[in-house]
């Protein structure tokens, strides 16, 4: 047995993993005397409930605030009543009792099995859950006062997990158990959001390291919505403009953006391979509204979706019975001809096939895409529900590409599950007629083809490049961000970790003709 543990941290994450998990839960039925698609023992834990009953539950960690985690609690109809019920019987006096209002269940978790979900239903990723969780799971955060901004306070997010950790004992209580219950863990698979999370889980990482040694970390930064732009105009102590001199960012988006490039840095040093995702407001319109669904951008529950169906695919060889893959060998297919623990997610959801599916393939993690020329060190594709001729289509196309086909690892699995709690946002279905009309929607299938890769390239070094120009701009402005939690000489030996993490990643076709790499130069 090769268990994972899975930590997810922060509104996003628990959103995306609200439907890893829905469709993990999925994978437990299948037909009399049929192998099941994956191996349950590595992601679910085995074991018995109050009434002595087995069990399996998730063998994940999931952090968020309280206020986020709407009507899950730490106990439920397996594990028993709420330890906050039990606890008037600890004082003899008369205590004077305040209640929050419980928060009320969503339509869906009323009509589990009998109803689709529907979006005006959802307020917490909690509304679309199908899962049981052993209690250690449910990890609720104190919230923050809604005087103060968590988004971006690096030293704010260290300082709450040192205080957290000394409060409930989650390194020597719930995260121990969970290692002490496996037989042979293969290491941990993280998604977290950086924004609110990314010091935090930084400061667990470090605390992991230093006690149980270095476990393989297969990561996944979701990161925040101030992307840095390849060609800063102007930083100042009040504001900075992008190159659309009309986008004005303020004082909070530069601190997201310290903060973003502060995670990235750390789990350049403590992740097996990482993959950071772009936040959903940068994606193009063609991943939310095409041919074969039609979804709300602004929803997490929707977005969420969408990263979940290739975050799940992606990493589905490290969960199939049919491979022996774990996360240090997943890792080494990518970045064996590289020193650098990045790569980038890409796919097609839904797949309808074709010649031009190359074209259609959407990067979530960097801001180049297939067309452009990139050298690639490795890459695993995975292909769901793929015909016998879309397999061979898809060989054919792989043989007369650029690529080195001894780079390229490819799995091969049935089509991508879709229970009752994924949105019924579908058009249509590759090879299964016209789209419906424009604003309606057909009913939720219980499966559909995807494509999802995941790629260790040069491409990435745009995205180190772009994070360490506007760190430049900065240091060069002496912008000065105390509240992020660094100073100005932080700043600029930040700057170069990310001019040394571009060289290892970038080749000559990413630099300017003009200006080499930019550093060290004002950008018009």
């Amino acid at each position: 047995m090769k268990e994972i543990l899975y930590i997810q941290a922060g509104n996003q994450a628990n959103y995306a993993g609200t439907h890893f998990w829905n469709t993990q839960e999925s994978y437990f039925t299948y037909e009399e005397g049929e192998d099941p698609e994956t191996d349950h023992g590595i992601s679910f834990r085995e074991g018995l409930n109050q009434k002595g009953e087995p069990t399996f539950c998730p063998r994940l960690l999931a952090f968020d605030h309280k206020a986020q985690f709407g009507t899950l609690s730490q106990a439920n109809a397996l594990f028993g009543m709420d330890t906050l019920a039990d606890e008037q019987i600890l004082w003899s006096e008369n205590p004077v009792e305040y209640k929050q209002e419980p928060v009320p269940q969503s339509q869906y978790q009323t009509d589990m099995e009998e109803s689709d979900v529907k979006l005006q239903d959802i307020r917490y990723w909690s509304d679309f859950n199908r899962l049981y969780y052993v209690p250690r799971t449910v990890q609720k955060v104190p919230d923050v006062p809604e005087w103060a901004d968590a988004e971006g306070n690096w030293t704010g997010g260290q300082e709450m997990f040192a205080r957290y950790d000394e409060d409930t004992g989650l390194m020597e209580g719930p995260l121990r158990l969970f290692l002490e219950e496996c037989e042979t863990i293969q290491g941990i698979q993280l998604i977290h959001d950086t924004a609110t999370f990314g010091s935090f889980v930084n400061s667990l990482l470090t605390s992991l390291q230093d006690d149980f040694g270095k476990l393989p970390l297969l990561s996944l930064p979701l990161l925040s919505d101030a992307t840095p732009s390849f060609k800063v105009a102007d930083v100042s102590t009040e504001h900075f403009v992008l190159r659309n001199p009309d986008v004005v960012q303020t004082r909070r988006h530069a601190r997201k953006l310290i903060n973003d490039a502060l995670t990235l840095r750390s789990l350049s040093e403590l992740s097996s391979i990482s993959i950071p995702i772009q936040s959903p407001t940068t994606w193009t319109d063609e991943v939310f509204t095409n041919t074969y669904i039609q979804s709300d951008r602004a929803h997490a529950y929707h977005a969420s979706a969408i990263l979940s169906t290739h975050v799940e695919t992606a990493t589905l060889p490290l969960r199939s019975s049919a491979t022996k893959e774990d996360i240090q060998n997943f890792s080494g297919r990518l970045n064996w001809r590289t020193a650098m623990p990045f790569a980038e997610l890409g796919g097609i959801f839904p797949y309808s096939g074709g010649i031009d599916s190359e074209s259609r393939i959407y990067n979530f993690s960097s801001s180049h895409s297939r067309a452009t020329p990139v050298t690639e060190f490795g890459r695993i594709d995975v292909t769901r529900g793929f015909s016998h001729s879309a397999i061979t289509a898809y060989n054919e196309r792989l043989n007369s590409s650029a690529i080195d086909i001894s780079v390229v690892f490819s799995t091969h699995a049935a089509a991508y599950p879709l229970p009752t709690s994924f949105p019924a946002f579908f058009r249509s279905l590759p090879h299964a007629g016209p789209p419906s009309a424009a604003g309606t929607v057909l009913s939720r299938p219980k499966s559909t083809p995807l494509f999802s890769s995941i790629g260790a390239t040069s491409g990435t070094a745009d995205l180190f490049a772009g994070y360490a120009r506007f760190l430049d701009a900065s240091v060069r402005r002496k912008i000065s961000l105390e509240d992020a939690g660094i100073e100005l000489d932080e700043l600029g030996d930040l700057a170069n970790d990310f001019w040394t993490l571009h060289d290892t990643a970038g080749d000559e076709t990413n630099q300017d003709d003009s200006d080499s790499d930019g550093r060290g130069e004002d950008e018009d």
